[in-house]
């Protein structure tokens, strides 16, 4: 290998590791510091469910709430004669279940940050599937970036095991953060 061809070898690697080095400080936002554990998940997103369907105008409509037994359907009525309708039952929802009471607001406080990703509905669906597990999942929005956290806890110590626990049980891995309320 000529002379030449070595010293333009060498000047590419050179540019390489610069570039390697300088382009992530230059487009890191958050002034050059990188967390140690810093997740990169990006769930695909679950097509949405279609729209329940309206029943027909001739249906009998109940409201049942959830926690209470279902109904067994009653007889079918006779029908009525031809020139005369019926006057339509109003269908009435029973009052909706009283509220949680709300713990009181936590001034200072630490969670576990699962992810933090650039389209609201990844963050969103991130939630929902931790609350479907059980978890006390809430999301923040900084810019263009939304953040999906599970907590809060009270202390640093009660997050390290919530964090254990989420690794235990959805593999998915985290940081404990402070957060405020």
């Amino acid at each position: 290998m000529g002379e030449r061809m070595k010293q333009r070898v060498i000047g590419a690697a050179v540019l390489v590791i610069a570039a390697v080095v300088f382009i992530p400080m230059l487009l890191d936002q958050q002034g050059g510091e990188v967390p140690e554990q810093v997740p990169r998940m990006v769930p695909s997103p679950s097509p949405p469910s279609p729209p329940p369907a309206l029943p027909p105008q001739d249906t009998d409509v109940r409201v049942v709430p959830l926690d209470q037994p279902i109904p067994a359907p009653a007889a079918p009525a006779e029908p009525a004669p031809a020139k005369s309708k019926p006057p339509a039952k109003a269908v009435t929802a029973p009052a909706p279940p009283a509220p949680a009471p709300k713990e009181p607001p936590v001034k200072s406080a630490f969670a576990v940050q699962l992810g933090s990703f650039s389209k609201a509905g990844n963050a969103l669906g991130l939630r929902d599937k931790l609350k479907a597990k059980g978890y006390r999942a809430f999301v923040k929005t900084s810019g263009s970036v939304t953040r999906v956290y599970v907590g809060p806890q009270k202390n640093r110590a009660e997050a390290e095991k919530a964090l254990k626990k989420l690794l235990a049980d959805t593999k998915l891995k985290g940081i404990v953060v402070k957060v405020s309320g």
